[in-house]
């Protein structure tokens, strides 16, 4: 049974051990996506001062710039970057193997026809900027449409973590009107703050409650029954203002997904981010742009020195003139002049741009901006290595993405396409009993994104060193290539430029080829063998052609 006042404690509890970082997280956004900056402030009706005290717009690019290349680099949109690997007890069984390579294919053809990467986007935003995002995978049950992601904002949910550091529960607060949450929850168990506005029309529509979504392991329960309330996961939701049970359902597997930019060395669970490393050099070139406008607004309409006896006003219209009275002004030369409009406007632009520089070095500009200041004419190989080179400084974000998502590939995509029926029948060998009827053991996930594959081809650089020394040997010992299997090198290689099947052929279709030219070869073998033969026939002597003829065979 859940207990209701109990769980609304302890989402109250971890709300407010997270409010120091709300605070934080509402001044990275303010300068980051201030669209988006509404964790301790309430929305605006009309946003328009979001942008009113942004003079520079570098860590707002910066920000976008990154969360827009980890979307591309990490989750290229229409690409298989992600593939099933068998367990470890499989990994030398071709049939098991096939089948995860087939499972995985339709797999990622789904998840790349979801809105996956619409709400994956938002996570690398907040990746980008707070150094945390949240992403949740809901189950539909179609076959065609298996499952829906959904990003929750960072400052409305906290999460739970196992000893791996993955998350494994999380408490998600969200607010509806009255006539909202009776559309969510049809069946569900209101109270009677709720139903009292539901009731009355002029709240329906305008009194809003909070709700809090919980998912966390269940305590207890029976395998061997299919109730969602005897599943490995228990999902429910809480009204606040009524403390009651709205309604509660289980998972098969954890839906959500919480993924850091980075760790931090403070023991928070909550990631660091590039934007929190640039604030202080983002503030002062924001000060300084703001200066400039100042000095340019000043050089553009000058302060004027007059004195009070002048006869006139003084026009500030281009071209006119001010008349003063003659001596008016204790000034050499008298009349109007300018009066404190100096200023280095050139030393300012500098001081920025070093600024600048420092920002974007900090959201890994280097990353995607090195190709661009190549000057001269390079081959191919030259600039993938260039391109290898600096996606070598990723590599430590990279790792930390493949951690935190592959739980959610591994156990909860591939088990709701399982139960969807997306996947051919499972080879039998696969198939384990246990207590609650037969299972299929979850999958290991291997990325094929362009940073993944540039650790392999580190790997495959050591090969290629071999590779050579070993052709200088082979001049004095040609035997010693007998020792090496040259095609599972090549294999290891053209998998780690991204090609895969149906490029890569199957062993046994390459054994068949091997079997089809070794026949070839000895067919060839044979009728060279014939034609020799006749060819001596022909050449000799009348009584050895005689002899041959009847040896032949009849």
């Amino acid at each position: 049974m859940i207990n209701v006042k109990e769980e609304l404690q302890i989402c109250k509890q971890q709300e407010s051990d997270r409010a120091p970082m709300d605070s934080w997280w509402q001044t990275i956004k303010e300068v980051t996506v201030p669209r988006d900056a509404y964790i301790t402030r309430e929305v605006s009706p009309t946003p328009i001062q979001d942008y009113d005290r942004i003079y520079d717009t570098t860590i707002i690019e910066s920000s976008e710039g990154l969360s827009n290349m980890m979307t591309a680099q990490l989750t290229p949109a229409g690409e298989q970057w992600m593939v099933w690997l068998p367990p470890f007890e499989f990994e030398q069984d071709e049939e098991v193997i096939e089948w995860y390579a087939e499972c995985s294919m339709r797999a990622m053809r789904l998840v790349n026809q979801s809105n996956f990467q619409i709400a994956n986007n938002d996570v690398n935003i907040e990746r980008a900027t707070v150094g945390t995002g949240f992403l949740m995978c809901y189950e539909t049950g179609n076959k065609y449409a298996p499952f829906r992601f959904k990003h929750s904002h960072v400052g409305t949910y906290t999460f739970d973590e196992d000893l791996d550091g993955h998350a494994n529960a999380h408490r998600r607060k969200f607010e509806g009107t009255a006539d909202q949450l009776k559309r969510e929850f049809p069946e569900g168990d209101f109270g009677t703050k709720v139903n009292n506005a539901f009731s009355n029309p002029e709240k329906r529509y305008t009194e809003k409650f909070q709700v809090w979504h919980v998912v966390k392991p269940r305590d207890e329960y029976d395998p061997t029954k299919i109730d969602n309330k005897n599943m490995p996961y228990a999902e429910f939701y809480i009204c606040e203002q009524d403390e009651n049970l709205i309604t509660e359902t289980g998972q098969h597997e954890y839906n959500g997904m919480v993924s850091r930019f980075q760790s931090g060395a403070d023991g928070s669970k909550w990631g660091v981010s590039p934007a929190r490393k640039a604030m202080p050099a983002a503030a002062q070139a924001n000060y300084l742009q703001e200066q400039l406008d100042i000095l340019l607004d000043i050089k553009i309409n000058p302060r004027i020195l007059a004195e009070a006896g002048m006869a006139g006003e003084i026009d500030m219209r281009p071209g006119q003139k001010t008349l003063t009275r003659a001596g008016a002004l204790a000034t050499p030369g008298g009349g109007v002049r300018e009066w404190l409009t100096a200023g280095d406007y050139p030393l300012g632009k500098d001081r920025i741009k070093d600024k600048q520089d420092q920002i974007r070095k900090l959201f890994y500009h280097g990353l995607w901006a090195d190709l661009a200041r190549v000057e001269k004419e390079m081959t191919a190989e030259e600039v993938r290595a260039i391109r290898d080179q600096s996606e070598m400084l990723f590599v430590g974000v990279n790792a930390r993405f493949e951690s935190d998502m592959t739980p959610l590939l591994s156990n909860r995509v591939f088990g709701i396409c399982l139960r969807a029926g997306v996947f051919n029948p499972p080879p039998r060998q696969l198939m384990r009993e246990t207590n609650g009827g037969t299972e299929i053991p979850d999958p290991q996930a291997s990325y094929q994104t362009n940073l993944s594959r540039v650790l392999k081809r580190k790997a495959i650089e050591g090969h290629d060193q071999f590779m050579i020394r070993l052709e200088q040997m082979v001049q004095y010992s040609p035997d010693i290539m007998d020792e090496f299997d040259l095609a599972i090198h090549a294999r290891e290689m053209a998998r780690s430029f991204g090609m895969s099947q149906p490029f890569i052929r199957p062993p046994e279709d390459v054994a068949e080829i091997l079997q089809a030219k070794l026949q070839a070869q000895q067919q060839q073998e044979q009728e060279a063998k014939m034609a020799q033969a006749a060819e001596l026939a022909v050449k000799a002597p009348p009584e050895m052609q005689q002899q041959m003829m009847q040896g032949a065979p009849q």
